[in-house]
């Protein structure tokens, strides 16, 4: 199967990759936007859906360890079913994920974690499974595959049964929690800024950081070059960029204020819904954004121009909308030297503007 992609261009998927995108847990995916409201918000451009993303992340962890594996001497030799798994992890690693995407876990008062409620749609396609490199994970060794992707996802090995044996590199691929460095940012980044364009090329040059990146002569982790060291922060500066001027943008949050609420007064029902559901099939942004529209507010969605922007002095008054947030400035995002692995020659470590400095935001919405 091939699919064509905005950002990796051609994607080949084998046949087990094919049979987990093909299941309806993954196709629900094409109803869930990646950057929730801001196509409303901000630009009608940025309506990438989750389904895009986690194909893409599923090449960029082959990219990542392949290239890291091109770039190392390191014995022993990831084995197959392990290689599957980061696969795997990576592509369903936002299949948990809620209508309008993170704005639902403000619908939820943040009770409501994405990756925990991946975890049963892991369990049900691999239940739902037929393609025998599926089943074998499933199946073998008392299920060590599943329970592997799983892991991955939450970027812990606490829960396995089973000890790597020198492979724990690999959960620096899907979701670091160690340095923050995954292919889930390497994707997201770039496919965001593409659709919104707040940064140019030179801004988004940090592709080196994962394809010269190597695994550590014990194979706990993976080591970064020192002359990549400025595109470490490179990444975390664009990340915190497109945090102030999309993720986090005050229209966007006063719209996603209007949607949790409708939704809570309309149908606080759906806040408890979790993917073991039958029902969870028909929990996307389609259906959610046809429920709130009988009420009054929802109309600011469809037209937010009809909002105004007013002093924060006034924010007493009623029908309005207070957005108020402090976004990390790129060095506080970015965890500290000690987090990180290097290698190579320590003089082509080049100095950085550390910037410390927290976008305060503080902005005022009258619903008219």
């Amino acid at each position: 199967m091939l699919i064509e992609d905005e950002v990796h261009g051609i994607i080949e998927l084998p046949c087990y990759i094919q049979e987990i995108v093909e299941h309806p847990l993954f196709q629900r995916l094409k109803k869930v936007h990646q950057l929730g409201l801001v196509p409303w918000a901000l630009d009608k451009k940025a309506n990438q859906k989750r389904y895009d993303h986690c194909l893409g992340t599923y090449k960029s962890a082959q990219d990542h360890l392949k290239a890291i594996e091109r770039n190392s001497r390191y014995e022993p030799k990831l084995p197959d079913w392990c290689r599957r798994a980061v696969e795997i992890a990576a592509l369903l690693h936002d299949i948990g994920h809620g209508p309008m995407s993170h704005c639902w876990e403000s619908v939820c008062d943040y009770k409501f974690d994405h990756e925990t409620n991946a975890l049963a749609c892991v369990d049900c396609i691999f239940n739902d499974a037929h393609n025998r490199e599926l089943v074998s994970l499933r199946d073998d060794a008392g299920g060590r595959g599943v329970q592997l992707v799983k892991a991955l996802i939450l970027g812990c090995s606490d829960s396995l049964s089973f000890p790597m044996l020198g492979h724990n590199y690999i959960f620096d691929i899907v979701h670091n929690r160690r340095c923050g460095l995954d292919v889930d940012k390497w994707d997201y980044l770039r496919r965001d800024n593409k659709r919104v364009n707040v940064l140019n090329s030179d801004e988004m040059d940090f592709d080196d950081v994962f394809l010269h990146a190597r695994i550590s002569a014990d194979g706990q982790r993976i080591e970064y070059r020192y002359q990549d060291y400025h595109r470490i922060y490179r990444l975390f500066e664009a990340r915190s960029r497109l945090h102030v001027a999309v993720y986090q943008h005050p229209l966007t949050c006063a719209l996603d204020e209007i949607f949790s609420k409708a939704v809570r007064r309309l149908a606080p029902e759906l806040m408890n819904l979790r993917s073991e559901a039958t029902d969870w099939l028909q929990l996307h942004d389609e259906n959610i954004l046809n429920i709130i529209k009988v009420d009054p507010d929802s109309i600011y969605i469809l037209e937010p121009q009809r909002m105004a922007e007013i002093p924060p002095s006034e924010s007493s008054e009623s029908n309005v909308i207070r957005v108020q947030r402090v976004i990390p400035g790129p060095w506080e995002a970015m965890k500290s030297d000690k987090a990180f692995a290097f290698f190579g020659n320590k003089r082509k470590k080049r100095p950085i503007n550390r910037c410390k400095k927290q976008t305060m935001i503080n902005k005022c919405y009258k619903l008219q």
